[in-house]
Order: C-alpha cells, then structure tokens, then sequence
C-alpha cells in the first residue's frame, strides 16, 4: 500500500485559503484514511494534527525564507520523500524529478495566475505557469475545490473533465455565531467598531476589489448619510495602497483598516457586522462567504467566479466591476430589514451544503478508487 505524503509547505502561521485547507481538509483525512502519511512542514509552521500513523517532518527552512524552501521543494523533495507514494499538493507547489513510482495528484484552489496575472509579480506569473505545464505531463489525476475551478481547469490546462473531481472547501468547524454580549463588547471596544458597519474581511490585493468596495461604500454614505463604517479586516496584500483609494473617497473617516483579526475573534467579528460585503474578482472557491452566513450575516458579494456557486440562494450578487451596482446592493442590504431577514435565515441553511468532514471523506474514498495500490 502506497504511502500519501501531504506537501503542506505553505502552511504558515495566521493561515488564509490554501493553509486553512491544509488544516481542514487535511487533518481529517489523515485520520480517516488506512493509508500511512507524511506531512511534510516548514521549521516554524502551526502544528498539523494528524491521525495515528501520521509522521510530521520539518524541513530546516523557515516560511519566510521563500527561496531556500522552494529550492527544496523543487529539487530535493521529490527524491528524498516521494518515492512510492501518492502525492497530495496544493496548486503548482509540485517538486520536479519525481520518481516515475509516485502518483500526484495537485488539488487546484484557483488558476487567478492564467485568469489575473496582473494581481502578481511578473516572476511568480512565470514560475507558476512553468510549473502548471510540468504538472500537466506529470499528473494523470487532478482535484478541484468547486465546479468553477474544475472548468477553468479544463480550459486553461486542457484537462478532461474525467481526470477532475470536485472536493469542495467548507466553513471552519470554529466559526459560529456570537450572541454574547459581553462578546460582543469586548471585540467593539478593542477595534473601536461602531454599532452599525459593512464588514470585508481578506488580505487587500487586485484581486479582492476593495477600489470600487470603498466607492461603493462612499456613494451609500452620500446618498443616504446612513450611520455606517465600512472595516476592512485581513493583511496588507501587494499592488494596493490605503492612501491611493482613499483619496477617491469623500467619507475617509468611515473607512477603517483593522489589520489581522486572529482567527478565536472571527466569529466575533462577523456576529457584529450588520452587512458582509465580498465583491472581489475573482475566487476559486470563497471560505468567507460561509463564514458569515453561519454568523447571522447576510452578504453581499459577486455574480462571477465559484461565488454564485457557494452562496447559492443566500446572497446577493453584484457585477464586481460596477461600482453602482454595488453600491446599490449595500444600500438594499443596509436598509431593507425584511432582505436581512431572508438572507440571514437562508444562508444558515446554505452553509450546511458543505462540511469538512464530508469533503475529507470524499477524498479518502475518491483516492481509494483511483489509486491501485
């Protein structure tokens, strides 16, 4: 029986996207799955809470130190680690000279690299796509995190959409809604959070749209003077500057960075927001979705991407590129309580489409299928 080795690399402290999914899907396939497994870690990556049998093995490179574990990655992993194995890799992160013994299989979050290269350095965009066209002759088996990834798969990659399955990311077990008010309190006070906002939540990169968020969010505020502020949560992403956008705002004053918000506050953080507000451009699944309808918050968020296919009934869609249609859709979800209502009551049952727990074991089952020994 062949080993699976886990490349979680990527998986850092104050995770978001791929090393949530690590955390989530991961783990609990390690303690499903009969097969033995290997984890493989950065030196100072959180803890990975495998199942019995689970080996954890730390490399001697840090996160930060991107180019020395990339070496290793690249060209020490697959000859030190893979041989015999099935190999479960996120994205491009394949190493290259893998032995002809190993089977990988890469799970594709999103290919923004094909579809918004302008969101990335120019030097990622082509070490990416190299690698993209090495897993495309190594990889016989591929796995999608929505049916929107699985098509963008089939058409930049040319892969047959019998080579993919689906398995679809989920809301973390840890979110919930927040009714405490002492909670509550607490989280309003260290934020300075008003009692009414527009809550966006993701690290500010071109792809996350927040230009025409934050002008949508001022036409709101000059059409009806609503007592709201919009706050922006999550890390400085590259290719965007606070000071810029601003200047194309008139309500500065009620737009508001917060920074990171550690993940034992998010349940928090989304049970006090009045509105979610997600309009980005582009997204190959979109975790924070869920996360705030299973908090009680309705959402506002785009007509494009995997982002209709996760919010389902329970949102509200907008053309990501109209700063009017958007602005318009924050304004009905700031005023209309009966729409709140709906959508609240609707995104309750959404959110329970998708589990960790059942993706985990869709993964085990699928690789049980597809992997002869």
């Amino acid at each position: 029986m062949k080993k699976v080795v886990i490349n979680a690399l990527a998986y850092k402290q104050n995770s978001s996207g791929i090393g949530v999914m690590i955390r989530e899907l991961f783990e609990p396939y390690t303690k499903r799955t009969k097969r033995p497994c290997q984890v493989i870690l950065p030196n100072d990556g959180p803890e990975f809470h495998g199942g019995v049998g689970t080996e954890n093995i730390r490399i001697p490179y840090r996160h930060g130190q991107n180019l020395r574990r990339m070496f290793f990655q690249t060209f020490q992993m697959g000859r030190q680690y893979c041989r015999n194995t099935v190999l479960l890799t996120t994205d491009s992160k394949v190493p290259f000279f893998l032995p002809k013994s190993c089977e990988v299989i890469p799970l594709i979050t999103d290919l923004a690299v094909f579809r918004m290269p302008e969101a990335y350095q120019t030097s990622r965009v082509l070490w990416w796509r190299f690698q993209y066209q090495y897993i495309k002759r190594r990889a016989k088996r591929f796995l999608a995190i929505s049916e929107y990834t699985k098509k963008d798969i089939q058409e930049i990659l040319h892969i047959p959409p019998e080579q993919i399955a689906v398995v679809y990311d989920a809301c973390s077990p840890s979110i919930h809604r927040v009714t405490d008010d002492g909670e509550l309190r607490a989280l309003r006070e260290q934020y300075d959070l008003p009692e009414h906002f527009v809550l966006f939540v993701g690290n500010s990169n071109p792809r996350k749209n927040l230009d025409r968020l934050m002008q949508a969010f001022d036409r709101v505020k000059s059409r009806t003077n609503l007592p709201y502020q919009l706050i922006i949560a999550g890390e400085q992403g590259w290719r965007f500057s606070r000071e810029q956008a601003l200047e194309k705002v008139e309500y500065k004053e009620d737009i508001r960075f917060i920074g990171f918000v550690p993940d034992e506050q998010m349940s928090a953080l989304y049970s006090a927001a009045n509105v979610f507000a997600f309009p980005t451009l582009y997204e190959g699944f979109g975790i924070p979705v869920l996360e705030a309808q299973v908090c009680g918050t309705p959402v506002l968020t785009s007509k494009c991407t995997a982002l209709p296919e996760v919010g389902g009934d329970a949102a509200l869609y907008a053309d990501p590129y109209s700063i009017e249609e958007i602005a318009d859709n924050l304004e009905r979800l700031m005023t209309d309580e009966k729409l709140r209502t709906e959508l609240i009551q609707k995104g309750f049952a959404n959110e329970k489409r998708f589990s960790w727990e059942a993706s985990a074991q869709q993964l085990d089952e699928w690789i049980e299928r597809n992997i002869a020994e």
